[in-house]
């Protein structure tokens, strides 16, 4: 984030005020093309503002966030008098329609709340303790934002400018994750390995460090040595008057001392798993150079033959965009499909979800959002100029597609009405068959070599594990 949380914070509730005095002209830029049909369901606690018709699905995503609720309230020793309201989209590509937040709505956004209605909005992710994790991490700014208007000591909601974002998201990150998170760890044994571990005050004022998974290494710290019986106090007196101020008052040394004992036990404790000198090296060829390109060249995926790579990257800067470079050499051969210049794509799902290339290798097919719902894109090698869009029947949003051997279907991780299961597609005449329906997640579909059976993610129970490889007879 460039700008400091303080002027982005004034800034959005200078324009959340904007929003009851402009009513007429609110969600009026943004691309709008459904309309839901939206109903309340009320819980003790929530009124759940939804379209979806599966009574279990909406059973069940309440029952989750009073279970959330039981847990925060303790932590904010807070109780909502009356329900608290929450807007729950079946998939992403629908929350991206949202006139209830102002702005566009990214792919790397998984829900908001609002600062001064304290709604909480939201779609289901693809994974259901995805979906819990932003729950239950929304549902920590609600209780901050109840914090600073309903306390006593004379706060308000622009109080919250005296608390560094990192205090703010790391904590919402902390309550809902737990003190133990595999990446947050990865990223704070990064830090240690490179020597670049920030003390509070350059995680403060600088914009390098990433304030979720600091800020909730951070908590977890603080919580692992006085119990999470200091958070509250911890959080209202940084409120009141900093964090500098109220770390010393709560634990009774000065910020800098503290910094210094945190930064030594995450030193310590990640400075174990650091290999030596001599095997601190790449394990394989660095392929495409980070040389006058953008942040970001992810999602990779190799052709069937060996000889290319397609990529998302921010190459041309302004945007991510597809690209497709040499497997051997790494030389870009060319842009496959861009959202600056195509109009029909709105953006592509670069974080859940790779595409997959056609058993010739002369096709590549890759998810992307378009009039507000997920299409799957096929790019023909041999014709720049010949790229098809295909919505797939009943499948609004899917992600992870993976093409058959025989090159004639594609099986995609789909969601429908807040569920996730697998997809098959017929590309010759459209036909789309449901492999999977239950309630659990199904994702990352592969083929085996001889098209039978497809192997695929899930988090129903096997040997004890939360996440484990299943196989699917598909023919």
């Amino acid at each position: 984030m460039r700008a400091g949380f303080s002027s982005w914070l004034i800034a959005g509730l200078f324009l959340l005020l904007l929003q009851s005095a402009y009513a007429q002209e609110f969600g009026r830029n943004k691309p709008h093309y459904q309309d839901f049909d939206f109903k309340v369901t009320r819980s003790p606690h929530f009124d759940l503002h939804h379209y979806l018709e599966d009574r279990q699905v909406v059973g069940r995503f309440l029952g989750a966030a009073e279970q959330w609720y039981a847990y925060e309230k303790i932590i904010f020793r807070d109780t909502f008098a009356s329900p608290n309201p929450v807007i729950l989209y079946a998939d992403h590509a629908d929350f991206q329609q949202t006139t209830a937040i102002m702005g566009s709505i990214g792919v790397g956004t998984g829900g908001v709340t609002e600062a001064l209605k304290n709604r909480v909005v939201l779609p289901f992710m693809e994974v259901n303790s995805q979906t819990s994790h932003v729950l239950g991490h929304e549902l920590v700014h609600a209780f901050q934002y109840r914090m600073l208007r309903n306390s006593k000591d004379t706060l308000s909601l622009s109080d919250i400018q005296n608390i560094p974002l990192w205090m703010v998201e790391g904590l919402a990150e902390y309550l809902s994750l737990g003190n133990v998170d595999p990446h947050t760890a990865m990223w704070m044994r990064d830090a240690v390995r490179e020597n670049d571990f920030p003390t509070l005050e350059k995680l403060t004022k600088g914009y390098a460090y990433f304030p979720y998974r600091y800020g909730q290494a951070f908590w977890a710290f603080v919580a692992g040595v006085y119990g999470d019986t200091v958070v509250y106090p911890l959080f209202l007196k940084t409120a009141k008057s900093g964090y500098e101020e109220a770390i010393r008052t709560v634990t009774g040394l000065d910020q800098k001392t503290f910094s210094e004992v945190w930064k030594k036990n995450m030193v310590d404790y990640y400075g174990k798993f650091k290999p030596p000198l001599r095997d601190d090296k790449l394990a394989g060829r660095l392929l495409i150079p980070n040389v006058k390109t953008g942040d970001m060249n992810i999602a990779p995926v190799l052709s069937p033959n060996g000889n290319y790579v397609a990529f998302l990257s921010q190459k041309n800067f302004f945007s991510i965009d597809l690209f497709l470079a040499d497997a051997r050499t790494g030389k870009v051969l060319r842009t496959l499909a861009t959202t600056a210049r195509e109009g029909h794509i709105d953006d592509f799902s670069f974080i859940e979800s790779a595409g997959t290339w056609s058993p010739n290798s002369g096709r590549f097919a890759f998810p992307v959002f378009s009039e507000g719902k997920t299409k799957l894109a096929i790019v023909d090698l041999a014709d720049k100029d010949k790229t098809s869009l295909i919505a797939i029947p009943g499948v609004p949003y899917f992600s992870n597609p993976t093409w058959s051997p025989d090159g004639e279907k594609i099986v995609v991780s789909g969601m429908v009405g807040g569920q996730g299961d697998l997809f098959l597609f017929n590309l010759a005449d459209k036909t789309v068959k449901q492999l999977t329906d239950d309630w659990y997640s199904d994702l990352q579909p592969k083929w085996s070599h001889d098209g039978s059976p497809l192997i695929f993610v899930s988090d129903r129970p096997a040997a004890g594990r939360r996440y484990a490889p299943k196989s699917l007879q598909v023919c």
